[in-house]
């Protein structure tokens, strides 16, 4: 009786534990090659599932855990993963890195009033718009860090 109660308050005190999940970004380098067709897009998305279903187990099980497939400017996928996975993957050899995706606090959605370049709609005379000649001659780049 007294062994039996036992296991039954240990059954009851014990708590599951669950491995935390998170959103990794798996970055696999950049793409070797040029233009690519519709075909080759799906190859890279496969590629992703592949390599991912290797760790998972399956193929579907690999698909449910991808949210985004980079397949064109860089190779790459972000996926719901356990940290003990996402350390695992990083040490594959087509892998260059995995970090967490963290959620990024939004600056600005008025970038040019954020810049300065211009209030209200007016461009002032001493703005770096008028000062730069509105871009002539200039390459202008956009910082994604998204």
């Amino acid at each position: 009786m007294r062994l039996s109660f036992f296991f039954l308050l240990l059954f009851v005190l014990q708590e599951p534990t669950f491995a935390k999940q998170s959103s990794y970004v798996v970055y696999m380098g950049a793409h070797s090659h040029g233009e690519m067709s519709q075909y080759d897009l799906h190859q890279v998305k496969e590629s992703h599932y592949d390599l991912l279903g290797s760790f998972l187990g399956s193929h579907d099980t690999a698909k449910d855990a991808i949210f985004y497939s980079y397949t064109r400017h860089i190779n790459g996928f972000a996926a719901i993963l356990e940290e003990e996975l996402a350390l695992e993957i990083a040490n594959h050899p087509n892998v260059v890195s995995v970090f967490q995706n963290k959620g990024r606090k939004l600056h600005t959605t008025r970038s040019w009033s954020f810049l300065g370049l211009e209030t209200d709609g007016e461009i002032f005379p001493s703005s770096a718009w008028e000062k730069a000649r509105y871009g002539e001659d200039t390459i202008i780049a956009n910082l994604d860090t998204g």
